[in-house]
């Protein structure tokens, strides 16, 4: 609730010189409605603004090795000041993931916490296989996993769930003439695919 006290001379001249209609020539015009216009609409816009978490994932089976390839993109900034909230680097993404060290806490605190992939709920190992950062902010990283017979996993995919409620993953799984889509929300955080 806003508040506003005007002392009784103030607020006197205030009515008195500025809302009594015909008064005051700029009050009654178009430039003035405009500008009272402006300002409400600019209200409306910062008080519905929200900003909003995504992360995508494509995966698919590779026949040749038997095995998951995956690619992770994230928000770098997300990843950076999830990663400097964990205490693992200190500033710029960019030098953490350069430090192999850093990369690798990350890799296992960040994003092997937040994307698992189980079979019979038995958790399928994940290996990291590089990484790039893009001009967009975005950050890719590739994975794969261990060998394992082709058949029907469950995916957990809560990456940034614990920490920011409105995040919200997209997995997309490609097979040879089709791609299946999957959702991930905070209260839905796993979905079983066949591979």
């Amino acid at each position: 609730m806003f508040v506003v006290c005007f002392k009784a001379p103030i607020w006197g001249f205030f009515y008195g010189s500025i809302l009594r209609k015909g008064k005051n020539l700029f009050v009654n015009s178009p430039t003035m409605k405009f500008i009272i216009v402006l300002f409400f609409s600019g209200l409306c816009l910062l008080s519905t603004a929200h900003e909003s978490y995504f992360s995508f994932a494509e995966m698919e089976y590779n026949p040749t090795c038997e095995c998951l390839e995956v690619t992770l993109t994230v928000s770098s900034h997300d990843l950076e000041s999830f990663a400097i909230e964990k205490k693992i680097i200190d500033s710029q993404l960019e030098s953490g993931l350069i430090e192999e060290s850093l990369r690798m806490k990350m890799i296992d605190e960040i994003i092997f916490e937040g994307f698992k992939v189980y079979d019979n709920k038995k958790e399928i190992t994940l290996f990291y296989v590089g990484h790039e950062l893009f001009q967009d902010g975005n950050c890719s990283i590739y994975l794969k996993s261990e060998s394992f017979d082709k058949t029907t996993v469950q995916l957990f995919y809560g990456l940034f769930m614990n920490v920011h409620t409105e995040q919200q993953n997209k997995l997309s799984y490609k097979q040879v003439n089709k791609q299946t889509v999957y959702n991930f929300f905070v209260f839905k955080r796993e979905n079983e695919i066949e591979l």
